[in-house]
């Protein structure tokens, strides 16, 4: 049984990748968007019952807060979410999101399917919408003896009405999510381009999401070869590894592993592995610049 799930999810990933090299996300209208801050500093992978944790690229220190005691938020969901959030700004302009009119039909813009019970989809949703827009962020950066300390909140107000009926139907009138100004400006001035359909197909691994989007975030910005040790990496999106050796050994496989499906999505980005280091070549974006 679990041969085949492999093998199905294989082949939903093939065939998934072979449509997005038929159709730009420019022409699938996919073209999405995630915060800058985000991917150089990601999200935990799997679920903490620590109330701060903290993300180190170079010379930033990105740290997550739990100020409600509600949850950091984790794995795949919450940067679908932020994905799907920071994509509606971008358009609207508006830091007000408003939640459509049933919680079926914000999982459909997803690309989720609608489940119940204690492990459904409905309830995952919620518990990550509010674990995520109810966290704070801090960022610490030092350069040239100067030493900068900002904690960003990302929302200002948020209003869920979980209605009680029917779980395939339940209403969120009235539901919305209202950005903070500084936030809104970090989506607005420093988001990277992603495809919303590569998200989707590889959303049941939050570390594979998380290699795709810095992986075209980087090609964005580099003109030359590029060299990071596998410890500044693991620093930046290897979360919840052990400090050790050890732990930086199981990161250096999961990222090998999971490269091999990035790369099935995303077949022209050009990464070498070189004794203790990766070196990322000058590649195209995901995303054509040309669309952005």
């Amino acid at each position: 049984m679990g041969q085949n799930k492999i093998t199905r999810h294989k082949k939903k990933l093939i065939e998934g990748a072979g449509i997005i090299q038929m159709y730009s996300a420019y022409q699938a209208g996919t073209i999405g968007y995630m915060p800058t801050i985000l991917i150089r500093a990601t999200m935990p992978h799997s679920k903490t019952s620590e109330r701060i944790f903290e993300r180190i690229d170079g010379r930033l220190k990105v740290t997550y807060a739990d100020v409600n005691n509600v949850g950091l938020p984790f794995g795949g969901l919450p940067r679908l979410i932020m994905a799907w959030i920071a994509t509606e700004v971008k358009l609207t302009k508006s830091k007000r999101i408003d939640i459509n009119g049933s919680l079926a039909g914000f999982l459909r813009e997803l690309s989720m399917t609608s489940t119940g019970g204690d492990k459904g989809s409905i309830r995952r949703v919620k518990r990550q919408l509010v674990s995520l827009f109810s966290c704070s962020i801090g960022h610490q950066t030092i350069e040239n003896g100067c030493e900068k300390i900002e904690t960003l909140a990302l929302a200002s107000k948020q209003q869920y009405w979980w209605t009680p009926v029917a779980s395939e139907t339940v209403l969120l009138n009235r539901s919305y999510i209202e950005l903070s100004q500084e936030f809104y400006d970090q989506i607005i001035d420093s988001s990277a381009p992603v495809d919303m359909r590569a998200l989707s197909l590889l959303k049941n691994s939050p570390m594979a999401m998380d290699m795709y989007i810095w992986l075209t975030y980087k090609m964005s910005i580099i003109v030359e070869p590029v060299t990071i040790s596998w410890s500044s990496l693991k620093e930046q999106i290897g979360t919840g590894y052990a400090s050790d050796k050890k732990g930086l050994n199981r990161f250096q496989e999961a990222f090998k592993k999971h490269l091999i499906a990035v790369q099935v999505i995303y077949p022209s980005v050009n990464v070498e592995f070189l004794y203790g280091r990766v070196r990322l070549h000058p590649s195209p974006t995901h995303v054509s610049k040309q669309w952005i």
